[in-house]
């Protein structure tokens, strides 16, 4: 768990620089520029944001669903951290493009939150399936 102090994440591959800086959290919870994907969560003032990255379905998936995308991975690695880089967390294993599903425990503001992130094809319910 961590505190998120602007009450966003951003979910990258590692050598993107796109920018992210056009995102309106007033009209949308959730941007996508190129390879990143910005989003809201609980501000740090409000208490600490849990966070699961899933390369397969979890056995308790939160309720909400914040929003689900295609994101590019040409290096193979991803990064999710938070615009001050208080938080981050680095992994690899994923090629080309990923297909994100974000999970929330609350759709106004997420103290928990799963990312699940599967192969382009692989859908959630294709990925609750198999073994």
């Amino acid at each position: 768990m961590a505190k998120i102090e602007h009450g966003c994440l951003i979910l990258r591959d590692v050598g993107s620089d796109d920018d992210v800086t056009d995102w309106d959290p007033v009209s949308s919870n959730w941007y996508q520029e190129g390879s990143t994907l910005i989003f809201e969560v609980q501000a740090g003032v409000d208490g600490p944001v849990e966070c699961e990255v899933w390369k397969s379905t979890p056995l308790e998936v939160l309720s909400a669903n914040l929003f689900e995308a295609s994101l590019p991975c040409p290096s193979g690695w991803l990064v999710l951290h938070d615009p001050n880089g208080y938080a981050r967390m680095q992994f690899t294993g994923l090629r080309d493009s990923v297909f994100c599903s974000v999970m929330v425990d609350d759709l106004q503001f997420p103290s928990k939150v799963q990312i699940l992130l599967r192969e382009e094809g692989e859908h959630l319910s294709g990925a609750s399936k198999s073994k």
